[in-house]
């Protein structure tokens, strides 16, 4: 089976564990501190990073650190994995989805504009944010966007858990946002051995710092300065993501070589979608558009020749009894992009011949 990702298994990196962990610590050690620096140096970010759990913990975090007082609404995107609305549920906040594209499975920003024009008194005064989901690692007009959270006076937190190595005009998108996160999973492009994740913000973190470490610093266990959960990333997942690091722009290109290698080979057949020119993409995902009345065919034949294929995402977020709306909206492109929307292998490990087998099997398709 040729999968749409390869868990990575180093064995090299595992067995040099022992040697680097004699002077440090398997909690808040030093390689964690050291990794926080390289992650701000590969990205050239001047936003400050603070390294946690996972990425759902991030964005738990990030959104405890936007709170304010009586609003207590978010704007976000219907197509998405469940934390994007479950977390802000959790915290007892509200949602409101606005449509993606027609072109693509973004978030609409012309339909983003045109809510909050039309939008009534009694919700647009309680919305505290946009939650931009940076999808499959594509992103938006992010100049436009924040020019719009600008004039209504919104706060941007980016979901950048799948788009880690995104640029949108030379610049990683995580420093477009006053609060971004990302997550290191293990399916992810830049990934560790288990959960992790990262917080990066326009602001210092010394309460995001007390947040995640049960509200007390590393010095003083005893006193309890604010609230909080323990969501520490663990020193051999420092490790693992301080070495993957260096190879990480190696494999930014050969994702990007795949990428490009499958949009030539399948774009005169199938729907692709579009996106905005001054994105740089980590192409974390290649995925495309087929007739939603062949669909399910369509993936039986690629699995059933050993070639995975799925749709991510087959219902939309706001689907969800414990997700919906707050208000509700229309979201027709949406429903149109879950009917149609799949998506194909393109990790860094794919060979040749693999390549070549994943077009002829998709060509044979009647």
């Amino acid at each position: 089976m040729i999968n749409i990702f390869k868990q990575d298994n180093n064995k090299i990196l595992l067995k040099n564990v022992y040697s680097k962990f004699q002077k440090d610590k398997w909690v808040n050690g030093n390689i964690v501190k050291v990794l926080e620096k390289n992650i701000k140096k590969f990205l050239k970010t001047n936003h400050s990073i603070s390294t946690c759990n996972s990425g759902s913990d991030a964005l738990m975090l990030a959104l405890i650190l936007d709170k304010k007082k009586n609003k207590d609404i978010y704007i976000t995107t219907p197509i998405s994995y469940l934390a994007t609305s479950s977390i802000p549920k959790f915290l007892n906040l509200n949602l409101i989805y606005i449509d993606v594209n027609s072109n693509n499975y973004l978030m609409s920003l012309d339909k983003l504009e045109n809510f909050l024009k039309c939008c009534p008194k009694r919700i647009i005064k309680r919305i505290r944010g946009v939650i931009n989901v940076e999808l499959f690692g594509q992103t938006c007009d992010l100049d436009k966007l924040k020019k719009i959270s600008k004039k209504y006076k919104l706060s941007l937190i980016g979901d950048c858990a799948q788009s880690f190595g995104t640029y949108y005009e030379k610049k990683s998108t995580i420093s477009y946002y006053d609060l971004a996160i990302t997550s290191f999973y293990p399916t992810k492009i830049f990934s560790c051995y288990g959960d992790g994740g990262a917080i990066f913000s326009k602001k210092k973190l010394k309460k995001l710092n007390l947040l995640k470490n049960n509200g007390h610093t590393e010095s003083d266990k005893t006193t309890c300065k604010v609230l909080g959960i323990n969501s520490r990333l663990d020193s051999l997942q420092g490790y693992i993501l301080n070495e993957k690091l260096f190879k990480l722009k190696k494999i930014l290109n050969k994702k990007k070589f795949i990428s490009k290698f499958l949009f030539n080979k399948l774009h005169k057949y199938f729907q692709m979608p579009t996106f905005n020119k001054n994105v740089n993409s980590n192409n974390y995902v290649f995925s495309f558009y087929v007739n939603p009345v062949k669909k399910e065919k369509f993936l039986d034949h690629l699995n059933k020749k050993k070639i995975e294929c799925k749709t991510f995402y087959p219902k939309l977020l706001s689907s969800n009894k414990l997700l919906k709306p707050i208000y509700k909206t229309n979201l027709k492109n949406a429903e149109y992009s879950v009917r149609s929307l799949i998506s194909i292998p393109s990790h860094e490990n794919l060979n040749k011949a693999q390549l070549f087998q994943i077009i002829k099997v998709i060509n044979g398709f009647k």
